[in-house]
């Protein structure tokens, strides 16, 4: 079935295939044996994934006031939101209830303006951090202890300005996507096992490694590219162990001036001469897609791991008979999700844990049997956060649902104008950037809030600090230095500092957020281009559009040249 995409400022081509067609079939819900079925798609496969992506604000975390208590609190919600926002421990609690904001369905109007109004009313939770110590400012994480400024973070210790990171984990700054237990590790991408790994990208279980690139098994390497189970080797020249160590003395510690170079050295060798597979699938059958691990016969999905039968999933774990859906683990028969975890046929629905049959929810957890439900907890057979029988409950939803599918509604999610964050402060603005004013001319929601400035003694620009880090003062504690990118200013802290010190690393020029986007742009787009291996010339797939520089090979020439 060929479509063109609702979105005015999209109208791109795209196709729903069979295949879709028959997932949505097996999504779709059944009440009292009657199935109602989900419409095919309206939107390409980038604004439904857009949409979503509009709905999560991970890193950004502001200091505000609770809503119940009236306490300073942190929160994902800056203080101008105008949602009702309590902190952790009231929200979870018995203080309030949600189904004291229900109301009834009005036939009269389409749905997603009463969920809207309802929306506004219910109480939302500050921040998603749950079992952890002296972890305040992490997000959607769990099980932490000693991190800071940090997202998608569990069962870690000491994690700073960092991004998935998971399995016990330890002492890591400004990293993304470690597991396996890495420790030590700074500014590195993508690394499973690894120890002292510095500015690294796709390694696995390496050790004391510096600029290397998709390096497995390595030890005491410096500026190296796909290599394997190799030690004591700089730039993929083999030196003795005793030739190695002195060179490394020489280096350390590393002034800011020379890491620099070292750092854009490191992003020619990728671009230019490092080997790249088309795509990266690990222990994976009949799928197409990037950094696919453990999966079997998945469509356009990424960043996923221990998938069946899914279709455009991404950053999903452990998943079955799944379409169209964002950010989902321990999860089946999902469709048009964002943020689900341990749940059972849920719809067009957002951040709703151990939850069963579900539709159009907002917020929902530890519920079963709900449609169009907002910040409700161990709930069942309620709609628009109001509570009826079973037996009404089947009554009720099946007219609500034939009602939605003449206003186009069902199976919808939520409006991207209806986000609980400016499209600036959620993960959309990462992979579908927009400028103020594209977003004012497309209707999307722009977030105009400045965090204030830090406290300090005093602002010093980043190109004003000394080269050398044994030139840095403790005093650098209490200044605020401004970046040499984005301009704005920020602090460190303490055990930032030390990690610096420990490891012979020169203190930051850049802000976090910056140093995010770096990290950011150095990864592979989801999405796919048709090419050809620079090796052998056969099609492939791949992350790598056809106009870049990077050498990239069919998964058979890339195997038979790194091992």
């Amino acid at each position: 079935m060929q479509k063109t995409c609702a979105n005015g400022w999209c109208k791109q081509a795209f196709e729903v295939s069979s295949d879709d067609l028959a997932l949505l079939t097996k999504l779709s819900p059944i009440i009292r044996s009657v199935r109602y079925d989900i419409p095919p798609p309206s939107l390409c496969p980038d604004c439904r994934q857009q949409r979503r992506m509009s709905w999560r604000n991970e890193r950004n975390m502001y200091r505000r006031t609770c809503d119940f208590s009236g306490n300073s609190i942190i929160s994902m919600y800056p203080p101008d939101s105008p949602f009702k926002v309590y902190e952790q421990e009231i929200w979870w609690s018995d203080k309030w209830n949600a189904l004291s904001y229900g109301r009834d369905f009005d036939f009269n109007r389409p749905f997603f303006p009463q969920f809207r109004e309802l929306q506004l009313q219910v109480p939302r939770v500050a921040l998603v951090n749950k079992n952890s110590e002296n972890s305040h400012y992490t997000n959607h994480s769990d099980k932490n202890k000693n991190c800071y400024m940090s997202a998608i973070t569990f069962e870690s210790e000491d994690i700073y300005y960092s991004d998935w990171i998971v399995e016990h984990c330890r002492n890591c700054v400004d990293c993304s996507y470690l597991s396996e237990g890495c420790e030590l590790c700074y500014e590195t991408y993508y690394a499973w096992g690894c120890y002292r790994a510095f500015f690294c990208d796709f390694i696995r279980r390496c050790r004391d490694v510096w600029f290397c690139y998709d390096c497995q098994n390595c030890q005491d390497c410096f500026l190296c590219w796909n290599l394997r189970s190799k030690q004591h080797c700089i730039q993929n020249v083999q030196y003795t162990p005793e030739e190695y160590r002195k060179r490394m003395a020489a280096l350390f510690p590393l002034p800011h001036s020379v890491l620099r170079d070292f750092h854009e050295q490191y992003i020619r060798i990728k671009e230019q001469t490092a080997l790249h597979p088309a795509i990266r699938q690990l222990q994976s059958e009949g799928c197409t897609g990037d950094l696919l691990f453990t999966s079997k016969d998945c469509s356009g999905c990424f960043d996923s791991i221990s998938m069946r039968d899914c279709r455009y999933v991404y950053d999903g774990i452990d998943t079955k008979d799944c379409m169209d859906v964002y950010h989902i683990g321990w999860a089946e028969l999902m469709y048009e999700c964002h943020a689900i975890s341990r749940a059972y046929q849920c719809l067009a629905s957002h951040f709703t844990y151990d939850n069963k049959n579900v539709m159009h929810c907002d917020c929902t957890q530890n519920s079963r049997d709900l449609f169009g439900c907002a910040g409700v907890n161990q709930g069942s057979y309620c709609v628009l956060n109001k509570q009826y029988s079973k037996e009404e409950y089947e009554e009720l939803v099946p007219k609500i649902i034939r009602h939605m599918q003449k206003t186009g509604e069902f199976g919808q999610f939520f409006p991207i104008e209806y986000s609980p964050f400016g499209y600036n402060q959620s993960r959309a603005q990462e992979y579908y950037p927009r400028t103020a004013a594209q977003a004012e001319e497309q209707g999307i929601p722009w977030s105009l809030y400045e965090p204030p400035a830090p406290e300090a003694d005093k602002l010093i620009a980043a190109a004003d600090l000394p080269d050398a880090l044994a030139d840095i003062p403790d005093d650098v504690l209490r200044w605020a230095i401004r970046c040499e990118e984005s301009g704005k200013p920020f602090r460190m802290i303490r055990q930032e500092l030390d990690f610096y010190r420990q490891n012979g690393l020169p203190v930051p020029r850049r802000h976090p957020d910056q140093r995010y986007k770096d990290r950011f742009a150095q990864r592979p787009p989801r999405r796919l281009w048709k090419r050809s291996c620079q090796k052998c010339g056969s099609d492939i797939e791949t992350a790598y559009a056809p106009d870049r520089s990077e050498v990239v090979y069919c998964e058979e020439c890339y195997l038979k040249e790194v091992y």
